[in-house]
């Protein structure tokens, strides 16, 4: 079974999810709502919520009680917001234009009318049927979301869980399907590209919860985890950078993608590191590879180095941490164990000197990799794998 995610991205549901176990969550969700239109959308949810946090399940035999809590979830979720909904519908007579409408959203705020015909001309064939109606309704009819109900005979918030999804659908469709269209390039100019769902689990909290984007408009590829920093970035790569470019054009998996910048990091990083100097990755200029010291309390992201070029002003960076996960022995861990990773700091003597022990290890089996960094310069000092 696929789930569609908010941002629009397609994820595989895991087998346990059988279809009569949909079903039975679907049941489940019209029976708590008391609404058996928006009880395959609720259910939908409750399968994306589980998917996201599916790591937390440890004992699969108990998948049943665990949808089943998540559902109820979802469903009060689906009450509350229903219900500041309906106090906000009390100005849904007003005109479009008066400033108290409240129907406005992503597509109309950044696409003009005619954009937005265009766009509804070409998707339509690629939408389910319930969902092309609602979207119809809403953007060519020009109605508001309980006129919609009306007409549909649904819900109030099953025709605004209906528009969006739609919506996230249409933005899916702009960044893949329709990507050479000049609407599409409407969309991507005002708005970027949407994060997706990766099946890659995050190095430092080992949650299935990280995310890529690929943005054309800013070129760059950037990762991140939506759990320990979901305003922030784990990785980001410029696609216009030449040394970069053939890495991240030549394959398009967000797992292929993280693997060859993890293997381009480890080439290149260990010898600048060592040298001192390199040459700039963008220009060819020689430029200084030096510390750096953020006021993080955690060294292996607060320490690292950096490569900053007076020249042509590209800048690169690696944290501590960065350096112990693109080592050979910390991929190769991941490989085998994809819910390895980062421990806390540890300290130890190496050769009579202080040292930072960046580790990751995998919970379930012992297995560890160790990256020993010299305290006072920073400076790598070897690679300790225990399995």
């Amino acid at each position: 079974m696929e789930i569609l995610t908010p941002e629009g991205a397609l994820v595989e549901s895991d087998d346990w999810w059988s279809e009569a176990e949909v079903r039975r969550v679907t049941r489940l969700c019209a029976r708590i709502t008391g609404d058996p239109t928006a009880a395959d959308d609720l259910a939908q949810e409750t399968l994306l919520e589980a998917w996201r946090i599916r790591d937390r399940l440890v004992d699969p035999s108990g998948s049943s009680p665990w949808l089943d809590a998540i559902a109820r979830h979802v469903c009060r979720r689906w009450r509350v917001a229903g219900a500041r909904r309906r106090s906000q519908e009390l100005s849904a007579e007003l005109p479009p234009e008066h400033p108290s409408f409240t129907e406005r959203d992503e597509l109309s705020d950044l696409l003009e009318k005619e954009e937005l015909a265009d766009l509804l001309d070409r998707a339509l064939g690629l939408l389910p049927a319930e969902t092309r109606v609602a979207l119809v309704a809403r953007y060519a009819d020009e109605l508001g979301t309980t006129d919609i109900a009306q007409r549909l005979r649904l819900s109030p918030e099953a025709v605004s869980m209906r528009l969006t999804r739609g919506r996230a659908r249409i933005r899916q469709l702009l960044e893949t399907d329709l990507r050479d269209e000049p609407v599409a390039q409407a969309w991507v100019t005002r708005h970027g590209v949407a994060w997706r769902t990766i099946r890659v689990a995050c190095a430092i909290c080992g949650s299935a919860s990280s995310s890529m984007r690929r943005d054309p408009r800013a070129g760059v590829v950037q990762a991140r985890c939506d759990r320990c920093d979901p305003g922030g970035l784990s990785s980001s790569w410029s696609m216009d950078n030449p040394a970069l470019r053939p890495h991240l054009t030549a394959v398009s998996r967000p797992s292929a993608v993280l693997a060859r910048m993890a293997a381009w990091s480890h080439a290149w990083w260990p010898d600048a590191i060592a040298a001192g100097r390199a040459s700039c990755t963008r220009c060819g200029a020689s430029v200084d590879v030096r510390t750096y010291d953020r006021p993080y309390e955690d060294p292996r992201v607060g320490r690292g180095w950096h490569a900053s070029c007076t020249a042509c002003g590209e800048v690169l960076s690696t944290s501590l941490l960065g350096l112990a996960l693109t080592c050979p022995e910390t991929r190769a861990l991941r490989a085998r164990r994809p819910r390895a990773h980062a421990v806390p700091t540890g300290r130890t003597d190496y050769a009579g000197r202080p040292a930072l022990v960046i580790g990751v290890r995998d919970e379930a089996s012992g297995d560890r990799v160790e990256l020993l960094v010299d305290d006072a310069t920073v400076r790598p000092l070897g690679v300790v794998a225990s399995v």
